[in-house]
């Protein structure tokens, strides 16, 4: 009886780097062409930020599967979008399965990661733009809440400092968002 050997599987995970904000043409490109792709994005919920649509977790980088025994990676690097494939030397930076499940774990149902935003209360010393009233724009520093709707700031106006009282919407909420993280 002859022991079974195992197999070594030929197919692995490579990082792709893309050309500047080619990574959504890069991953169409290599999927029409047959590779198995993971292009993880990102929900922004910055307010300020001019991103309405979805945007890579990993700029410029995402994944795509090789398999070495179809030899189908060569036109990989001369694809519409594709920088290159990243490598140490010679060799295929291989990324591990458990990796590429790790990121998938932390997307929703259709591949996309949302920041969660929590609201808090602020804390002494928590520096603080103001958003509305007659004093909008100005920077201060958060001293105390003096009331349920009133607070203590310490304002910093022309090379000087006081210390005023405003109302709470006037500095809005503080908003934790929680991050992409392994």
């Amino acid at each position: 009886m002859k022991a079974s050997k195992k197999v070594k599987s030929k197919i692995i995970w490579v990082l792709i780097y893309t050309k500047a904000k080619q990574e959504f043409i890069a991953n169409e490109n290599l999927q029409k062409q047959g590779f198995k792709t993971f292009l993880p994005l990102i929900a922004p919920t910055n307010k300020n930020s001019g991103f309405k649509s979805l945007v890579p977790v990993f700029p410029r980088y995402f994944f795509a599967q090789i398999d070495f025994e179809l030899e189908n990676w060569t036109s990989i690097n001369s694809s519409y979008g594709v920088s290159h494939i990243v490598m140490f030397g010679e060799k295929f930076t291989s990324i591990p399965n458990k990796i590429i499940k790790l990121i998938q774990d932390k997307l929703d149902e259709s591949g996309i990661y949302k920041e969660n935003i929590s609201i808090v209360d602020y804390e002494e010393g928590d520096s603080v733009t103001i958003k509305k009233g007659k004093f909008a724009g100005i920077d201060a520093i958060f001293l105390s809440n003096k009331s349920k709707d009133r607070v203590r700031l310490l304002l910093k106006l022309l090379n000087t400092t006081i210390v005023s009282e405003i109302t709470k919407s006037d500095i809005g909420h503080k908003e934790i968002t929680k991050n992409f993280k392994f």
